[in-house]
C-alpha cells in the first residue's frame, strides 16, 4: 500500500511538538511533514507529493485558506480554537474538506487520523467521478439520464450532436421528444414493464431529430438503484447505427436484384432454344409458301417477331450475366433502367 504523506502546519511550538509526539503512532501508516509557517509548508509542498494539508487557520505568515487557493487539488483540513467556529464553519463553505476545534484536553488530536484519511478517501473518489464525467462527456456513445418519472436530467454531447437539440431544449422533458412514430405503443409499454420491473433493456429505436430527419439507434437501458434497493434513475446508452442499417438494407437490395438477374438470365437462356427451332420451321415453311402469297406473309411476319425475341432474349442472357459478375466483383447498384 503507497504511504499517504500529511502536511501539518502549526506555528505555535509546543502545539506542534504534541502533534509530533502524538502522531507518532501512525507512521507507519503515513508520512508526516511538520511545518511552522505558511512559507515553509510552500517549501515542503514544492519538494514532496501531500495527499492533505492540515493546517491551524491562524499562522504567523497567512491563514490556512491561502492553501486552497493556491494548493487546490490537495484536500485541507483547518484548526480552530473553540471561539472560531463560526470562522471554522466558513472555511468549510469555502471548500475546506473538514475542521477540526482545539479543546483544553486535546481530544481533537484523536480525530486528525480519522480526518485525514477521510479527507484523501474523499478526494479519491472526486477523482474517480472526474474521470467517469470526462469518460461520459467524450465517449461516442449516445447517454442519456433521466429520473425514475422518465424525466431527462442529462444528454451528452454525442447524443446532442446526433439529434440536433441543445442540452437544454432536452433537459426536463421525457425521451418522447425523439419518437418518430416508427414504433407503437405496444413497444414501449413491454420497455417500460421491463425497466418498473428491475430489469435492463436492450433494442433498436428509429429516432426523429430535431430537423426532422431520422436516425437508428442501438441502445442499452438499464435502472439505477439506491442503497435501499429503489430505482432512483434510469441512464441509456445507445450507439447511431444508421450507417449500419443502410449497408444492410443496400446488401439486401443487392441480393435481391442479383437474384432477379440470374432468373432473368435463366429463363433468358431457357428460352434460346426452343424459339430456333420455332425459328427454322418457320423458314422451312416459308420456302414452300411461294404459292400462298398470304401464307407467305404471315409466316414472315412470325419470322420477323421470333428473330426479334431472339435478339431480345441474347440482350437480357449478356446483361444478366455481365451485371451479375459486376454485383460479385464490385458489389456495386446498378442502374438496369
Amino acid at each position: 500500500m503507497e504511504t499517504r504523506s500529511i502536511l501539518l502546519v502549526e506555528d505555535d511550538i509546543i502545539d506542534r511538538k504534541v502533534l509530533q509526539r502524538f502522531l507518532k503512532d501512525y507512521e507507519d501508516l503515513y508520512q508526516f511533514f511538520y511545518t511552522g509557517s505558511y512559507q515553509e509548508a510552500v517549501s515542503v509542498l514544492n519538494q514532496h507529493p501531500i495527499n492533505v494539508i492540515v493546517t491551524d487557520y491562524h499562522l504567523g505568515d497567512g491563514d490556512g485558506l491561502q492553501f486552497m487557493s493556491n494548493y487546490k487539488d490537495i484536500p485541507l483540513v483547518i484548526i480552530t480554537g473553540a471561539k472560531d467556529v463560526e470562522l471554522a464553519v466558513n472555511s468549510m463553505k469555502a471548500g475546506a474538506y473538514d475542521f477540526l476545534i482545539k479543546d483544553h484536553d486535546r481530544t481533537y488530536l484523536k480525530m486528525i487520523p480519522v480526518a485525514c484519511n477521510s479527507a484523501i478517501n474523499r478526494k479519491e473518489q472526486e477523482h474517480m467521478l472526474n474521470k467517469m464525467i470526462q469518460a461520459v462527456e467524450q465517449s461516442p456513445s449516445l447517454i442519456l439520464i433521466t429520473n425514475k418519472e422518465g424525466i431527462i436530467e442529462y444528454a451528452n454531447p454525442k447524443l446532442t450532436e446526433i439529434s440536433g437539440y441543445s442540452n437544454d431544449e432536452i433537459k426536463g422533458k421525457k425521451p418522447s421528444i425523439f419518437h418518430s412514430g416508427h414504433q407503437d405503443k405496444l413497444f414501449y409499454e413491454k420497455l417500460w414493464e421491463c425497466l418498473y420491473n428491475g430489469e435492463k433493456w436492450s433494442g433498436e429505436f428509429y429516432n426523429k431529430n430535431k430537423d426532422g430527419s431520422y436516425y437508428w439507434e442501438s441502445a442499452s437501458i438499464a435502472p439505477l438503484f439506491n442503497q435501499s434497493g429503489e430505482v432512483t434513475h434510469y441512464v441509456k446508452v445507445g450507439e447511431d447505427i444508421s450507417l449500419k442499417k443502410k449497408a444492410e438494407e443496400e446488401k439486401l437490395y443487392t441480393e435481391k436484384l442479383k437474384s432477379i438477374l440470374e432468373i432473368a438470365g435463366t429463363v433468358s437462356h431457357e428460352m434460346n432454344q426452343p424459339l430456333q427451332i420455332i425459328l427454322g420451321h418457320c423458314e422451312l415453311l416459308n420456302a414452300k409458301a411461294d404459292a400462298d402469297p398470304s401464307l407467305k406473309k404471315s409466316i414472315s411476319t412470325i419470322i420477323s417477331n421470333v428473330e426479334r425475341i431472339v435478339e431480345i432474349t441474347s440482350k437480357i442472357r449478356t446483361i444478366t450475366e455481365y451485371k451479375t459478375r459486376k454485383y460479385i466483383d464490385d458489389t456495386n447498384i446498378i442502374d438496369l433502367n
